[in-house]
């Protein structure tokens, strides 16, 4: 499913919005030309890193689509041995600026990314969860998120004036973390389940309606008065949503990595249910 320019979907488009195969033999960009109509673009470098005898050839694709890798394969045959070791794939909502907006700050409010130790991060407006590439190398997984571009997944071009999107991937790096994934192989890729992997990777809570409840339920988890005034518990509840806020949207994940406790408290909610929480 291809998104046009002007196009507005409230149902979620799955893809890949890069995916880096390492070959046991040399290859050049012509090899891959049928590619080029079925992603926005593609690199072929031939290199082979250290102690890795059995990798000759890097292949990054960009936003390839559903076909693509099929042909890829057809390409590759079974002579060559495809290793896959970076994935992203994404999840995008094409939406009006308000519900995008409205998505944003409901999605970091209620999400929490299983397995994740790392807290949510935010970086010229796009907040991260899980250490990116730097000096101490970079998580195997790693969570991106934002709402101020628009969707390019599945070889969709956009143009100057096409309706942004609420995009999320996550970003898989090196085969132990791809394989807790079930991608193993280029087939793995071209058959990858991609609604199933953030039901698995996701979950979402609601906090109370009531600020006052909510300052009781983190009063009994973190050892406070049972018996403090309404006042003081909107008090508390306050300083602890204000504490685990970035940019004024409070940050379920970091806030439930700071008070375990209350997560079993909190009524859980689903994708659809997240969705039905923003104002049209």
């Amino acid at each position: 499913m291809i998104i046009e320019n002007n196009a507005v979907s409230r149902s979620p488009v799955y893809g890949a919005d890069r995916v880096t195969i390492w070959l046991d033999r040399p290859a050049s960009e012509a090899e891959f030309e049928e590619l080029r109509e079925h992603c926005t673009f593609l690199t072929v470098t031939n290199d082979q890193p250290k102690f890795q005898a059995n990798r000759k050839c890097k292949l990054d694709l960009f936003q390839p689509t559903r076909k693509c890798l099929p042909i890829a394969k057809e390409i590759l045959r079974a002579e060559t041995n495809a290793d896959p070791t970076y994935a992203e794939l994404a999840r995008d909502v094409t939406l009006p600026n308000k519900a995008r907006t409205a998505l944003l700050t409901a999605f970091l409010g209620s999400v929490k990314v299983t397995s994740q130790r790392s807290h949510f991060v935010q970086c010229k407006g796009t907040f991260y969860c899980g250490k990116r590439a730097g000096n101490g190398g970079r998580d195997g997984s790693v969570l991106a998120v934002y709402a101020d571009k628009a969707s390019k997944i599945n070889n969709a071009r956009p143009g100057a004036d096409a309706i942004k999107c609420f995009h999320v991937e996550l970003r898989l790096s090196g085969k132990d973390a791809l394989r807790k994934h079930g991608i193993r192989t280029l087939e793995d890729l071209i058959s990858f389940n991609h609604k199933q992997l953030w039901e698995k990777c996701l979950k979402f809570y609601a906090l109370p309606r009531s600020k006052t409840e909510l300052g009781r339920l983190l009063a009994a988890c973190c050892g406070g008065r049972a018996d403090a005034s309404d006042t003081a518990y909107l008090k508390r509840a306050n300083r602890w949503i204000d504490k685990h806020s970035i940019d004024a949207k409070f940050i379920m994940h970091n806030a439930l990595k700071a008070t375990p406790k209350l997560e079993c408290y909190l009524a859980k909610i689903d994708w659809n249910g997240l969705m039905k929480s923003i104002k049209k």
